[in-house]
């Protein structure tokens, strides 16, 4: 039974309506967004003008917001992480979970971006030296977010608890980047938004590759607003981990006897609340600190408002109280700080308060009494400070539920119960150690959610595979043409098959070696350590190659190894072949033709080998080796233009064998074995690695020690150089510059006059490149070079698994049960 019998071909209407299927990217809930962004663009530009003109703070950064990002950010590798934290709060939060994916990744680029002046200035105390940059967060339009994309080139967007910005979602899913909700809540205040506008945020909520959520509670909702649950974990809440990190007390106490710490109190109608109160939480803990100082003369009052906006009225409100206190803000650097007790230290600063909780006998933690949904209570849990709160814990539900159950907690009704509760714990030393444990026992049961999400969170960026962000100008033509593409491709393929039928099989097996992908995937290196293995087990191979930008007059040219052809003639892929003298070599466009002569004039060989064969249909095959890039192996999910891809991905389902290249990271290998199981479930994966074997001297040909540590300039042709800046870096060379040249290129002895004089324009006292490079380049360049030493890299593929790969080899090759002896192309 052929191929041709066993699958069916996709035709190509079916690939085009495929592909426009997938990648019409605007759903309903997107329009509706931009519409209304549209329409309300004017009042946002006077939001914005207002904000800069008022607030000193934000405006030095505001071009942030638009996108413009400091320059040195845009020469950071791709592949990065970057990591959302809307304010204060969740930059805390994320300070664990940051030190975690830094510990098991260091070299991989991180960036942390806030939406707020007190969540950039926390980001930028706590985690600038864990992280390559800190900056605001663009605003959700399309031209801002494209502008950061094409900066930073994440891999990975992680976003802290529930920020929803569609158009960053959709232009993070657009590059092919990973997008990952982590620390998710949907508080009880905020669920029956959710829920009535459920069906906007549903294909939203669909785009992240995960939501992991602080507890089931949350879990539930998320699933009720359609996200598949095969994307959503319960991880725990990262608070109990940043809770637990040590803090250095700084702040003076006075020599108080007693210390109560009021922490993050509320205004009546403070901005942000969910409707209009008139609890004053600041007058609220004044008045009962005047009940308390009688009773404890030694007593200190820390007093923390949520607002920066409200120090100052708070400082009014103490004065008008007749209550003796110091502004932190006040107290200079290396002086001692005096102040009467009983009294009050009004902590109008911002970042200090969590140092507070460790000399603390008793916490109120605010936003509790009134109607706020309370503030984040862990930070002086885990420094084993008792707690009280209010009876509004909305918007920390399961935590409040957890100490509740853990009587790790106090939970008062009014400002009466507030002052009866706290004169108990302040009386009762006993009595406040003890629910203090309690609270640092609850926190430190629930820690470990930081490391969970790391583990969770590898896996998403080794999967993602990156394109660069396009607007619908750029994008629409390349589509168009990337369709062409797709259909002249279909009709080639069917138009090979047709005359691969018409003809008789060769007399010798056939194993291609091909790619999906265009540019250098380790097709010609493959081939060659192929031919070397096959060798050495006894068999007899022949390489067959079209030959690009060979400049011969014949259609086929059949050479014995080693044979000594100007590169000209051959092209310098059959030139790497040819000097390894290992077997001999076909090359011509019409391969089947080539491969006839070939054989004719070396009747012993018993496999041809059809280098970058996967789209010649001409000529039949037994094995399909596939070649698939580990930097980038799906090119992008597009055809080209538009991608990389060769022909869509659903060709993969012809493969007999998989071989990964360029993939080191374990993670990124089985993550790329995934990718390829969704179109081809049957075909083993295998792995190479790269193995750099000697530099030689581009003059002599000698070997060259160039040890590690080196500055030197480089240059190369190739498809995909990345691989090349890789493997450098790996060696430990410090590379000054690099110049690239496009793929196969044939240099000039100018083009290298000019390389040599921008390395020693950078320090650098050596020229390197690739063995490809090596043979376009021209003879006689000492004058070119002008003393600068040139070095070519001679590398090496090596298969981790050589015998299962034969295995594999030879079942496919021995043909399946029930075919043909030679397989038909497919």
């Amino acid at each position: 039974m052929s191929v041709f019998e066993a699958k069916q071909r996709p035709t190509a209407a079916k690939v085009i309506l495929e592909i426009t299927t997938r990648n019409l990217g605007i759903t309903r809930s997107l329009l509706l967004y931009r519409v209304l962004q549209l329409v309300s663009f004017p009042f946002i530009v006077v939001y914005f003008v207002s904000r800069t003109l008022k607030d000193k703070d934000y405006r030095p950064h505001f071009p942030e917001r638009l996108g413009f990002l400091p320059r040195i950010f845009k020469r950071t590798d791709p592949n990065s992480i970057w990591l959302h934290a809307v304010s204060v709060g969740e930059v805390v939060s994320a300070i664990p979970l940051i030190k975690q994916l830094r510990a098991q990744h260091p070299e991989t680029p991180f960036f942390v971006t806030s939406s707020t002046i007190a969540g950039r200035k926390a980001a930028e105390r706590q985690a600038s030296t864990l992280v390559d940059g800190v900056f605001y967060a663009p605003i959700d339009f399309v031209w801002c977010v494209r502008r950061v994309l094409r900066a930073i080139r994440p891999a990975l967007l992680i976003v802290l608890e529930t920020e929803i910005w569609p158009n960053l979602y959709a232009e993070v899913k657009r590059t092919g980047a990973g997008l990952a909700i982590v620390n998710g809540r949907i508080s009880d205040r905020t669920w029956p938004r959710y829920l009535s506008a459920r069906r906007f945020f549903c294909p939203i909520l669909r785009l992240p590759d995960a939501i992991l959520v602080q507890s089931s509670t949350d879990y539930k909702r998320y699933v009720q607003l359609g996200v598949p649950e095969e994307r959503l974990e319960v991880a725990g809440n990262l608070k109990y981990d940043s809770a637990l990190a040590p803090r250095k007390l700084d702040l003076p106490t006075f020599e108080a006897k007693q210390v109560w710490v009021a922490a993050s109190t509320v205004g009546p109608n403070e901005r942000g609340s969910a409707r209009a109160h008139s609890v004053d939480e600041d007058a609220v803990v004044i008045r009962i600190f005047q009940h308390l100082r009688a009773e404890f003369p030694g007593l200190l009052l820390i007093l923390a408002p949520r607002q920066p906006a409200r120090f100052e009225t708070v400082a009014r409100k103490l004065r008008s109280a007749e209550v003796t206190f110091i502004r932190r803000s006040e107290m200079r650097a290396g002086q001692a700080a005096r102040l009467r007790l009983p009294g009050v230290l009004l902590l109008d600063t911002i970042g200090e308060l969590a140092e507070t909780y460790g000399s603390a006998d008793v916490v109120f933690v605010g936003g509790s009494l009134a109607p706020r949904g309370g503030h984040n209570i862990l930070e002086p849990a885990a420094a084993s400070a008792p707690i009280i709160v209010g009876p509004h814990m909305e918007n920390f539900a399961a935590i409040a539920h957890d100490f509740r159950e853990a009587s790790a907690m106090v939970q008062v009704k009014d400002e009466q119960e507030l002052l009866r509760t706290a004169r108990s714990l302040l009386a009762d030393p006993q009595q406040a150690k003890s629910l203090g444990e309690r609270g640092r026992t609850a926190v430190l049961k629930r820690a470990g959610a930081a490391l969970r999400i790391a583990e969770r969170l590898w896996p998403i960026y080794y999967g993602s595979y990156r394109r660069p962000p396009l607007g619908g100008l750029t994008r629409w033509p390349l589509q168009l043409l990337s369709y062409l593409w797709t259909a002249g491709g279909c009709w080639k393929r069917a138009h090979g098959e047709k005359m691969a039928r018409s003809l008789p099989p060769l007399p010798a097996p056939v194993v291609s070696i091909g790619a999906i992908t265009v540019g250098g995937s380790g097709k010609t290196p493959f081939t060659k350590y192929l031919t070397q293995l096959l060798l050495q087990r006894g068999d007899s191979p022949a390489i067959l190659t079209r030959g690009y930008r060979k400049r011969s007059p014949q259609p086929n040219l059949v050479l014995s190894p080693g044979m000594d052809v100007a590169a000209a003639f051959t092209g310098d892929e059959a030139q790497i072949f040819l000097r390894s003298a290992q077997a001999p070599l076909g090359i011509g466009a019409n391969r089947y033709e080539t491969g006839k002569i070939l054989l004719a004039q070396y009747p012993e060989t018993d496999i041809l080998l059809l280098d970058d064969g996967f789209q010649h249909a001409r000529l039949a095959r037994e094995v399909d080796i596939v070649l698939i890039d580990g930097l980038d192996p799906f090119g992008g999910g597009a055809t080209v233009p538009l991608g990389r891809l060769r022909e869509p991905l659903q060709a993969l389902s012809r493969a007999d064998i998989f071989v990964v290249t360029r993939a080191e990271s374990t993670d990124r290998f089985e993550a790329i074995r995934r990718g390829l199981a969704r179109y081809n479930e049957t075909a083993p994966v295998f792995r190479t690695r790269l193995i750099a074997r000697r530099w030689r001297d581009y003059l002599s040909g000698e070997t060259l020690q160039v040890p590690a540590g080196t500055p030197v300039a480089a240059f190369c042709g190739l498809g995909n150089p990345q691989n090349f800046w890789n493997t450098l870096d790996g060696l430990g060379l410090k590379v000054v510059f690099k110049w690239v040249f496009g793929d196969h290129h044939a240099y000039t002895p100018v083009e290298i006059q000019r390389t040599a004089h921008q390395a020693r324009a950078n320090g650098a006292p050596m020229l390197v490149t690739t063995e490809k490079d090596r043979i376009n380049l021209p003879d006689h360049l000492e004058q070119a070079l002008k003393g600068m030493q040139l070095a070519w890299l001679e590398i090496e593929l090596q298969l981790e698994d050589e015998s299962g790969f034969f295995a594999a080899f030879d079942r496919a090759l021995a043909g399946r049960p029930g075919s043909a002896a030679v397989k038909t192309p497919r």
